[in-house]
């Protein structure tokens, strides 16, 4: 970025925000709204969105709203139009949202309180549903929240996730590590176990206050298909890396925290076991279907792409 005097900005943003889309007319507009609507300092946070290969109007949107960095990426990849955003970055950490999530007015705040602690070298948001979805999707909400928790709080490593959607990163990960693998999901899950891997003592953790909403998911049957492609990438992941499922007494230990935290009675209790028990089924469909392509050929292990220039800006601790 450039000033009025044609010198290059002096002071560096604590934040890139980097938004892939790929034909997302529809939501770009909210999120735009939202990451204009931040109480946090605009003079500390950058906007770099990357085409990712749109033929609707995503782009003209995105150029409308100015003040934003529009970059594109050919390769229909959500994590190589992410790396291409990276690569721009000028942010002391790279945040990165979904262009169809709207951030909460205080997200990018939360997220800076959360760095101010202690330098993390990840931080995973709260990834909320739409207002006025169903209560399936309410109960299983509840639950990734205190799943989230228990893996973080808890210290079990191996079973960290993330999600793109709302997730922060310290730019010298990506110098040290390398950019995020070709891989349409899951490639959040699979930095994490790199930086654990690398740096076992740095700070990762939950950031719970920094929200966002995951406006295009507006019933089960679409969380169901979601995790059916999780399942199945998830498979990938772990012929690559230390990544692990949450083992059967965790999840139930987590389950009992959720019940019991937010007073469930039978009913609600005999609810959410039904709806974990689905998403589930459809996880580990997607894992075995994976599993079968791999055996058979047809879904080769992904190696994680090399920066062309990584660059060295510091080590993480």
């Amino acid at each position: 970025m450039m000033d009025a005097g044609g010198t290059a900005d002096r002071v560096r943003p604590l934040f890139t925000v980097v938004v892939p889309f790929l034909n997302e007319e529809k939501a770009l507009r909210a999120c735009l709204d939202s990451l204009r609507a931040q109480s946090f300092p605009a003079s500390d946070f950058e906007l770099v969105f990357v085409d990712n290969g749109s033929t609707d109007g995503s782009a003209a949107i995105v150029r409308a709203h100015g003040g934003v960095r529009l970059l594109s990426e050919e390769r229909r990849d959500p994590y190589l139009a992410r790396n291409r955003g990276i690569a721009a970055a000028r942010g002391r950490y790279i945040v990165f949202l979904d262009a169809d999530c709207i951030a909460a007015a205080d997200w990018l705040e939360a997220m800076g309180r959360e760095v101010r602690r202690d330098d993390p070298a990840v931080l995973v948001g709260y990834l909320a549903y739409p207002a006025g979805t169903g209560g399936v999707l309410r109960l299983f909400e509840a639950y990734e929240d205190f799943k989230l928790r228990r893996v973080y709080d808890g210290g079990l490593a191996e079973f960290r996730f993330g999600h793109a959607g709302n997730m922060a990163v310290r730019a010298d990960v990506f110098a040290e590590l390398g950019p995020f693998p070709a891989m349409p999901v899951v490639g959040d899950s699979e930095i994490l176990h790199r930086v654990s891997a690398r740096w076992p003592d740095a700070p990762i953790r939950y950031a719970r206050s920094a929200r966002v909403v995951h406006a295009e998911v507006r019933d089960f049957r679409g969380c169901l298909a979601k995790l059916f492609e999780a399942g199945a990438h998830s498979e990938t992941l772990a012929r690559v890396s230390p990544y692990r499922m949450l083992p059967l007494a965790e999840r139930w230990r987590v389950f009992s925290e959720c019940a019991a935290a937010l007073r469930f009675g039978p009913a609600l209790r005999l609810a959410l076991s039904g709806t974990l028990l689905l998403g589930w089924v459809a996880f580990a469909a997607g894992r075995a279907s994976r599993a079968l392509g791999i055996a058979a050929g047809r879904s080769p292990a992904v190696v994680p792409e090399k920066p062309a220039n990584p660059g060295n800006r510091g080590c993480v601790r």
